[in-house]
C-alpha cells in the first residue's frame, strides 16, 4: 500500500529555493502531503522510516567502500526525493555519481544531518 501512495519524484534542483513551497526547509512538506494524499498518519510513518534511513546512512557512509557509498547514496537519493528532501537527494546524487570523491561527501553528510534534525523536530 505504501508503494502505491508514494509516487516517484524527480530532482527539484532546477527550481530556485525561493520558488519551492518549502522555502528552503530540509523537507518540502507540501510535496510530502501530495505524496501521501494528505494522510497525516502516513506522513508520520514515512518520516519515521526516513529518519531511520538517514541515521543508518550517516553512521555507515564514512567507513563505506566506494561501491557501498554508491549504494547508500542511491538509496538515500530515492527516499529523499520521494519525501521532498530535495537538497539531500541532490547531494546524494553527487556522491552516487562519484563515490570515491571524498570532496562530495561533506555536502551529503550535512544534508543528512539537516534532514534528520528537521524530521526529529517534526516528530517531537
Amino acid at each position: 500500500m505504501l508503494r502505491r501512495l508514494v509516487r516517484r519524484s524527480t530532482s527539484r534542483s532546477d527550481v530556485p529555493v525561493e520558488d519551492r513551497p518549502s522555502k528552503g526547509r530540509p523537507i518540502d512538506l507540501v510535496h510530502l502531503a501530495r505524496q501521501t494524499l494528505g494522510d497525516r498518519e502516513l506522513e508520520r510513518e514515512i518520516l519515521q522510516l526516513m529518519a531511520c534511513q538517514v541515521e543508518s546512512c550517516d553512521a555507515r557512509i564514512d567507513l563505506a567502500t566506494a561501491a557501498e557509498r554508491r549504494s547508500l547514496a542511491h538509496a538515500i537519493k530515492g527516499a529523499a526525493r520521494n519525501v521532498g528532501a530535495f537538497a539531500l537527494g541532490d547531494a546524494a546524487e553527487a556522491v552516487e555519481e562519484e563515490p570515491a570523491d571524498d570532496g562530495r561527501l561533506p555536502a551529503m553528510k550535512a544534508e543528512l544531518r539537516r534532514a534528520g534534525s528537521f524530521i526529529r523536530t517534526l516528530l517531537g
